[in-house]
């Protein structure tokens, strides 16, 4: 690999690790405790009522902090839930990943694909000699195998960032009676 490349990856690799931790931990923290040091400061401070209760900002930030974590912990868990958001997010991941719709590199490319290829080649022939195969099963078992032969090529199946109507009804059907399944425990 030409140095160029080497840096290019090592600045896009550095970019993306930059990202994940001042997003997720730097940023975090900032925001967090400059919202608590602003909202003492205009809540708090000269507010007769609360000043008795909340004398410092080490035991309002004691307070925020033992009412805030529960309450965005049970916030994140609704959201996982109960709302369309995660399932949205996750069906835009899982479009916008490339190996979603061709073979991973590595051990599935080079030995889990073969192999279950071989396998089904080989019951097929089996099912042959023993003229258990249908037309329509054996049209349908080629157009699977020629499917399996573009994927070891290196080529995409599917279609890509199109979204299907029968997975998105059939998400919101199991959601459904994940949802049902749960108030028939309770009850």
């Amino acid at each position: 690999m030409p140095m160029f490349h080497k840096f290019r990856r090592l600045v896009w690799r550095s970019w993306f690790y930059f990202r994940a931790g001042y997003g997720t931990y730097i940023a975090l923290l900032i925001g967090y405790t400059s919202n608590l040091v602003v909202l003492y400061k205009l809540g708090v401070v000269g507010n007769h009522y609360l000043e008795g209760i909340f004398y410092s900002l080490t035991v309002f930030a004691v307070f925020g902090v033992l009412v805030s974590v529960p309450a965005a912990i049970l916030l994140g868990l609704f959201h996982m839930k109960r709302t369309g958001a995660y399932s949205a997010e996750v069906s835009l991941s899982t479009e916008s990943n490339p190996y979603v719709y061709k073979l991973i590199p590595g051990k599935e490319r080079e030995v889990f694909l073969p192999l279950m290829v071989l396998t089904a080649k080989g019951l097929a022939k089996v099912m042959r000699e023993q003229n258990a195969l249908s037309p329509q099963e054996k049209e349908e078992f080629d157009s699977i195998l020629a499917k399996a032969d573009n994927l070891l090529k290196g080529q995409m199946i599917g279609h890509p960032r199109q979204r299907s109507r029968s997975l998105d009804s059939e998400d919101r059907r199991s959601w459904r009676l994940g949802a049902d399944e749960k108030r028939s425990t309770v009850s």
